[in-house]
């Protein structure tokens, strides 16, 4: 696949995922519990002054409409239009400001040196080219500024987690709650971190694209929080990594 046909592919993934997106556990929010956990996070690497911050791969806003809460000058980017939709619906009905555009993470629309905070969620497993997503958000960061990136390992290639993923996928599509979003095997293989980007992996490549890494926390308490709304069969294959890492930018 070349690059237009892997974005348009993953654009329709996450146009079809929008309308379930955010009630499925680990997507949206859906505890006042994990949503002063989540601000906590966010507060322990922010300062209380407004940042401007790029969301990017946005999404239905999850983090952004957080940091927006939190008194922060937000943008977002992302290739759906359709999640996006989302982001500005919960952005109207909680009368917080938000400013949201089409975009791809690895060509950013922005000046250089546009912003002090760059964050993402759940975002670079699925970019094909994540070391030039990680040299455009190094671009559009001030000096001093800090990326935010949270991720995780879902899967791995071990036979036992691949049996329960399959099995847990097998029975949501069963009983109809699948959220969309998932990528077939074609647009996969075009994947370096499918299933995941292991905490190494991202410390090294956040280095080789001119950052310090200054903390990393793990997140797996906050997918505790979410176990109680998950259906049997998606505890039956949890993530088995979950983190935030924060890097500054050195020049």
């Amino acid at each position: 696949m070349d690059d237009h046909e892997i974005k348009d592919a993953v654009r329709k993934s996450w146009d079809d995922s929008s309308v379930k997106y955010d009630g499925c556990p680990g997507h949206g929010i859906g505890t006042g519990e994990e949503n002063v956990a989540w601000k906590q996070e966010l507060a322990r690497i922010l300062p209380e002054s407004p940042e401007k911050v790029l969301d990017v791969g946005c999404g239905t806003g999850v983090m952004g409409l957080l940091l927006a809460e939190m008194g922060h000058e937000v943008t977002g980017i992302d290739l759906s239009e359709a999640m996006m939709a989302k982001a500005r619906e919960k952005a109207d009905a909680q009368k917080l400001s938000i400013d949201l555009m089409a975009g791809d993470a690895e060509h950013l629309p922005f000046n250089d040196a546009s912003f002090d905070v760059v964050v993402n969620r759940h975002l670079v497993w699925t970019l094909p080219h994540p070391e030039i997503a990680l040299d455009e958000w190094n671009r559009v960061l001030k000096k001093g500024g800090v990326v935010l990136i949270i991720e995780g390992i879902w899967k791995d290639n071990s036979v036992s987690i691949r049996v329960k993923r399959i099995v847990s996928d097998g029975l949501a599509k069963i009983f109809g709650h699948t959220h969309g979003g998932h990528y077939d095997e074609k647009l996969r293989s075009e994947l370096p971190y499918d299933g995941g980007v292991p905490k190494e992996a991202m410390v090294s490549d956040l280095e080789h694209a001119g950052f310090a890494v200054i903390s990393y926390r793990d997140l797996m308490y906050i997918q505790e929080m979410q176990k109680p709304r998950q259906p049997l069969y998606r505890r039956f294959a949890p993530g088995k990594t979950y983190y935030i890492i924060a890097a500054v930018k050195q020049t």
